[in-house]
């Protein structure tokens, strides 16, 4: 049977021994445990990038559409109402490289002539003795713009083809975007 003293003596060692346990990471579970932190941080990151980019590249595409399907509604409808298309018109010449180049159209007052033209990369429209005033935003620019005559004796028809392509000064591949358009439509 131990003696007092042996007693006194055993608990003393187990506080010493208790008192020099170092409480804390062991270097390799503090590199994994860094290994896991980067892994998270590193997937996180990419995610983010992922949804920022794609909502960046679904801007580009949305602006691009929105600018081609108002400016063909719109040439269409004016197409449509107009009396009849004017001997000055240019017709089978890309618009966007001759910036001399008019659609004219006869219209009912007080939107006669009616008028199409590109310039700086901008579709634009004059009705009667109005300015002329922008179709498309700056943020796209018109590449491609001719207008085909497709008349014959029993009736007047315009052929058209428009090429909008996102301004992208950056030279980003997303923000690359371009859609052509290609329609018609019979005078009344």
């Amino acid at each position: 049977m131990p003696t007092l003293l042996q007693r006194m003596m055993e608990r003393r060692l187990k506080l010493l021994h208790r008192s020099k346990t170092v409480k804390g990471f062991t270097l390799i579970e503090l590199l994994i445990y860094i290994g896991l932190l980067s892994l998270f941080l590193t997937a996180a990151t990419t995610s983010t990038w992922d949804i920022i980019l794609g909502s960046v590249k679904s801007a580009v595409q949305q602006e691009v559409q929105e600018n081609l399907r108002y400016a063909a509604h719109r040439l269409q409808f004016e197409i449509r109402n107009a009396n009849s298309i004017n001997a000055s018109s240019d017709f089978d010449v890309n618009f966007a490289s001759d910036p001399s180049a008019i659609l004219s159209l006869s219209a009912p007052s007080p939107n006669n002539p009616t008028e199409f033209r590109i310039v700086d990369n901008v579709l634009q429209v004059k009705r009667g003795g109005g300015g002329w005033g922008a179709l498309t935003s700056n943020a796209v620019e018109v590449t491609n713009l001719i207008f085909t005559d497709l008349s014959d004796s029993a009736s007047e028809n315009a052929k058209f083809i428009i090429t909008i392509r996102y301004e992208n000064p950056g030279g980003r591949s997303q923000w690359e975007k371009e859609e052509t358009f290609e329609g018609a439509a019979q005078l009344r």
